[in-house]
């Protein structure tokens, strides 16, 4: 299934950005953040036929606090996210690792992190949504950045575009059946542009049959409208469902 993040429609209504993405995907991934902020909205049961993902909020949410009331925030925050998906009837909540601010840090930031692994594995469990914790670009200050860390029972979803900025997507893409979710967007490896497919030099065809056979859902990430109906039409031309 191939859905569309409301990102792309960030300026509009929430309202208005689901009657965007309704009459060219079959699933809208809720970027819960300015506008879209599903804290605020008062109305969470959309007459719109979509299915729905929800990505938790980039700010404010630190999994991988230093400071322990922090990082408890943050899982009371996905906590309040994952029961907002089921109000949505979302199965897929899509969180980010954590952040550190020094290099001296990061050891102890992956300390909290293996803790919070722990506690987002019990809000899956409690709520039957599944938390898939998201590979980051190429920021030192994020954690995630390769595929050599044990999420234990949570979902991953791969970003795509963020691991082309690091070089590492071929290896990421080796996860095969393990790849819960996926961002789909391009760039030209440097920074994370998140151009339309095609736009950057990401050799999807050479991984669309993996895209295929994984039945996960891809969502394309990009700014605007038109670079999400030209990311449609890449897919399309290439395939994939």
């Amino acid at each position: 299934m191939i859905g569309v993040s409301s990102f792309a429609f960030h300026e509009l209504p929430l309202s208005e950005a689901l009657e965007k993405i309704e009459p060219i995907a079959d699933c809208a991934e809720i970027f819960s953040e300015g506008a879209h902020d599903l804290f605020r909205e008062e109305e969470l049961a959309y007459s719109y036929d979509l299915k729905y993902t929800v990505h938790a909020p980039s700010t404010d949410m630190n999994l991988s606090s230093l400071r322990e009331p922090i990082r408890l925030a943050a899982i009371g925050l996905a906590k309040g996210m994952a029961d907002i998906c089921n109000e949505l009837d979302s199965d897929v909540l899509v969180v980010h690792p954590g952040y550190f601010s020094y290099p001296v840090d990061m050891v102890h930031a992956q300390r909290a992190f293996e803790r919070s692994i722990v506690d987002l594995e019990d809000i899956s469990r409690d709520t039957g949504v599944m938390m898939c914790i998201e590979n980051m670009p190429k920021w030192d200050c994020f954690l995630l950045r390769n595929p050599d860390l044990d999420l234990g029972g949570n979902g991953f979803t791969l970003d795509i575009g963020h691991a082309n900025t690091l070089g590492n997507l071929n290896d990421f893409l080796e996860m095969g059946d393990s790849i819960s979710h996926f961002h789909l967007h391009d760039n030209n490896g440097a920074i994370d542009e998140h151009l339309f497919i095609g736009g950057g030099n990401i050799d999807f065809p050479s991984f669309s049959d993996l895209l295929n056979k994984n039945k996960a859902i891809k969502v394309i990430e990009n700014k605007c409208e038109e670079d999400v109906l030209k990311s449609l039409e890449a897919l399309h031309l290439m395939g994939i469902k």
